[in-house]
């Protein structure tokens, strides 16, 4: 009985221990839109700036990053927002905000900027080239 309880600890701690390192691992959301009749990336880059600024402060960390992704090659019409967030806590405490409250004008622009139809996160593991 007793091994048994110190196998179960100890799995818990890995288990612990590992969801730790897992939550510190960058996350990226990606979310596909398109461009309302009439907006430029110029307007998407100028209210996105606005955004960003609200959430490194809301989040107290500067790594947030926000990227306007636009197709080279494929299907051309549309664009993706693609947001890296240092870790799933992160992510996590900007996700459980109220933007729209916080931000009502910032907010309400981005409906008049665009249409997003899904969005995605995922997990991001970092390559480090072979020696």
């Amino acid at each position: 009985m007793m091994i048994k309880k110190i196998v179960l600890a100890a799995m818990a701690a890995m288990f612990m221990l590992a969801s730790v390192g897992a939550s510190a691992e960058p996350v990226v959301q990606v979310l596909n839109c398109k461009l309302s009749d009439g907006k430029t990336s110029d307007d998407a880059h100028a209210l996105n700036a606005k955004w960003l600024k609200w959430a490194h402060a809301k989040a107290g960390t500067d790594e947030i990053t926000s990227s306007f992704v636009t197709t080279m090659v494929g299907e051309l019409n549309g664009f993706m927002w693609v947001d890296t967030y240092p870790s799933l806590a992160v992510w996590a405490k900007i996700a459980d905000l109220e933007f729209e409250d916080d931000e009502p004008e910032i907010s309400a622009a981005f409906d008049e900027l665009s249409t997003c139809t899904n969005s995605r996160l995922l997990r991001s593991e970092q390559s480090v080239a072979a020696k």
